[in-house]
C-alpha cells in the first residue's frame, strides 16, 4: 500500500503541485479513505518526502548504469551528462524541488541534497579514477575535480533544461560544455 500511495502522490503532485494536491486527493486517486493514507505517513509532506527520495533513487539507478557500462571514460561522461539532465527533466516533481530549493521552500531537502550531492561525486570520481588509469585523464586532485563536475552540472541544469526542447540544440549544448570540461578554454 506504501508504494500504491507514493505512486499515486507522484503522478497528483506532479500534475497539480505540492500545494494543491491534498490528502483527500491522493486517497480518492487510491479509492481509499484518508485513515488509510495516516496509517503509512503521518502528513503530505512526508509523502512529498517519499516521492521526492523515489525520484532521487530513479536518476541514480540510471546514472549508476551509465557508470557501470563498458563505453570509455570520455564517452561514459558524455553519455553521464545527458542521461543525468534528460532523467531529471522527466522527473517532475524532483525538478520542481529544484527549482524551488533556491527559495529554501523544502525544508527536508537539504539532507536528501547532502545524501545526492555525496552519490554523485561518488559516481564521478568513479569515472574520473577510470580515465585516469586508462590515461584518457590527467587530474591533479580526483576528489577536488568531482565537486567542481558536481558543481558545474548544478549551475548547467537551468540553460540545459531550456535547450531540452530542442534535442537538437540540446546535444549541441552538451557537446560545448564537455568540450570545455575536457579541453578547458585556453588556445592550444
Amino acid at each position: 500500500m506504501r508504494v500504491a500511495i507514493i505512486e499515486a502522490a507522484r503522478e497528483l503532485f506532479a500534475k497539480f503541485g505540492y500545494k494543491k494536491t491534498t490528502m483527500e486527493d491522493i486517497a480518492h486517486a487510491l479509492r481509499k479513505g484518508k485513515s488509510s493514507l495516516y496509517y503509512y505517513f503521518k502528513n503530505k509532506e512526508e509523502i512529498f518526502q517519499a516521492v521526492i527520495e523515489q525520484e532521487k533513487d530513479i536518476l541514480f539507478t540510471e546514472l549508476n548504469k551509465v557508470v557501470d557500462s563498458d563505453l570509455s571514460p570520455k564517452d561514459k561522461f558524455k553519455e553521464y551528462v545527458i542521461t543525468r539532465m534528460k532523467t531529471i527533466h522527466m522527473l517532475e516533481n524532483y525538478m520542481k524541488v529544484l527549482k524551488d530549493d533556491a527559495l529554501g521552500v523544502y525544508d527536508f531537502f537539504d539532507k536528501l541534497r547532502g545524501k545526492g550531492e555525496a552519490e554523485e561525486a561518488a559516481l564521478l570520481t568513479r569515472m574520473l579514477e577510470e580515465g585516469q588509469k586508462d590515461n584518457s585523464f590527467q587530474v591533479k586532485n580526483i576528489h577536488m575535480a568531482a565537486v567542481a563536475i558536481a558543481i558545474a552540472l548544478k549551475g548547467l541544469e537551468g540553460p540545459l533544461f531550456q535547450a531540452m526542447d530542442n534535442f537538437d540544440d540540446f546535444k549541441i549544448q552538451i557537446d560545448n560544455i564537455l568540450n570545455i570540461l575536457f579541453f578547458g578554454i585556453v588556445k592550444r
